[in-house]
């Protein structure tokens, strides 16, 4: 065998260099720039995202007019190519594009619905940094998203009272072009301008406010890395509470002016929250931790970093729920929509955790128990392959969330914090995929978690747990 294996690298090597030599004398071809693909092939959402290229930072520039809900834009994109590219897309939707330069000459562009591709007459190379500016107006329009079928669509919801941004999974192209999904983080800047007595909230933190007499503009920078769908712009008459919160972490509040006491009961804890999340899942990841109260029922509460965004009158463990988001969502975002448990199931555990701090572990077991029972009854689907129509089901949120009480239970207390401290420091500022969190389960729970967690989160319908029958 031995003989017969160096014939062939013998063999193997003459070939070689026979091939080399005659593409030496043929002349290298030139390798050709290639088209960014128009989505980044999401097993659910395929045209979400686009291909070639990774944004490094957003700065809208944005002016809205709140009696006809026009808005004007300007984008400006740092942006870095992933291969040599000859033309490239971007999402939006809704909104027609007047212009739109690249590194200062302005270029062709198509724009078909949801995709604007960007032709390019001279190619950006593999690595090369450039520059994006998107000049863009119209009436918002909120974009269909098939997760969530009963809304009319997600993104920018112009309201009664004013508008409230609210994307995921599909709406961030509703307001501005983008590379719309989770994979591409980056980094942002918002100007917004608006009559008076009308209130930006933005996320990140407010760097400046300007007066132009009948019209304010107001600045906000958002300094960590963030998934499109989490950006937000909410304009309203808001007032605005400081809340009470660890030291270096800003809490503002922004809330109808006529919110009753009731209402922001809700968030008088919510430093607390922020405390305690941070003894369980590791330091609180952003640099400010507020929120927004709209003035009409908005259906839910979405976590939009820094700043989630609630409908009015929500209750105390919403606001844990959205506040838990900011480590498991935000700072660790789903490498595919499919891995959405990863999001709702970790914070609706978090949801589970507020109540055994607050009513002790008798509470925590009875919750644990009602819900098992609740999902062998309805015979709750797939956690981990949930399938689009089922994204935002019980299957993600409730099963999600006692699959990692039953980890925990196997587990024990010590392994199962490092955990998911260990998750949130090894996928900060990125993303991830449930594989991911199954591969660092057995690192550090030990091998063989892996194998307990994948019936749990894979199989159609949730196994019998014999300790919680009866």
């Amino acid at each position: 065998m031995k003989l017969a294996v160096l014939l062939l690298l013998a063999l193997g090597a003459y070939a070689s260099t026979s091939n080399g030599s005659a593409a030496a004398q043929a002349g290298a071809r030139p390798h050709e720039p290639q088209a960014g693909a128009a989505g980044v092939g999401d097993p659910y959402y395929p045209e979400l995202g686009n291909g070639g290229y990774d944004v490094s930072h957003y700065d809208l520039d944005l002016e809205v007019d709140m009696a006809s809900g026009w808005l004007t834009g300007e984008a400006t994109l740092q942006a870095v190519a992933l291969q040599d590219l000859s033309s490239f897309n971007l999402d939006l939707y809704g909104l027609d594009v007047d212009s739109i330069d690249v590194d200062g000459t302005e270029v062709d562009f198509d724009h078909d619905v949801h995709e604007v591709t960007v032709d390019l007459e001279d190619h950006l190379h593999s690595g090369a940094p450039f520059q994006v500016v998107v000049r863009y107006e119209g009436v918002p329009e909120l974009v269909p998203e098939p997760a969530m079928s009963v809304l009319p669509g997600v993104g920018w919801i112009h309201a009664q009272s004013g508008v409230y941004v609210l994307s995921e999974c599909s709406g961030a192209a509703s307001w501005f072009p983008c590379n719309d999904h989770p994979r591409d983080k980056a980094t942002f800047s918002f100007t917004v301008k608006v009559k008076k007595p009308f209130v930006v909230a933005s996320n990140g933190l407010p760097v400046g406010e300007t007066d132009h007499g009948d019209s304010r503009t107001f600045r906000f920078e958002a300094s960590d890395p963030m998934a499109t769908y989490l950006a937000t712009v909410n304009i309203a008459e808001f007032k605005t509470t400081e809340l009470d919160g660890p030291a270096g972490i800003a809490m503002t509040l922004y809330h109808p002016t006529d919110a009753t006491p009731q209402e922001l009961k809700a968030f008088e804890r919510q430093g607390e929250m922020i405390e305690y999340f941070s003894m369980l899942f590791g330091p609180y990841p952003f640099e400010a931790c507020g929120g927004v109260i709209s003035y009409e029922n908005l259906p839910g509460a979405l976590e939009t970093q820094t700043l989630p965004v609630y409908g009015r009158g929500m209750p105390e463990v919403v606001v844990a729920h959205e506040v838990a988001h900011q480590w498991f969502g935000n700072c660790v975002s789903p490498g595919r929509w499919q891995d959405m448990w990863l999001n709702e199931g970790f914070a609706s555990y978090a949801e589970w955790l507020w109540l055994e701090k607050n009513s002790g572990a008798l509470a925590l077991d009875n919750r644990a128990r009602r819900t098992y029972a609740g999902l062998r009854r309805r015979r709750v689907g797939s956690t981990a392959e949930p399938g689009l129509g089922a994204l935002f089901g019980a299957n993600v949120y409730e099963r999600g969330a006692y699959v990692l009480h039953l980890l925990r239970d196997e587990v024990g207390d010590e392994k199962f914090f490092e955990l998911l401290t260990r998750w949130v420091e090894t996928f900060h500022d990125a993303t991830a995929t449930t594989e991911d969190f199954l591969a660092l389960s057995d690192k550090v729970c030990g091998e063989g978690t892996s194998e307990f967690l994948t019936p749990l989160l894979y199989d159609d319908i949730l196994p019998v747990v014999p300790d919680y029958e009866g």
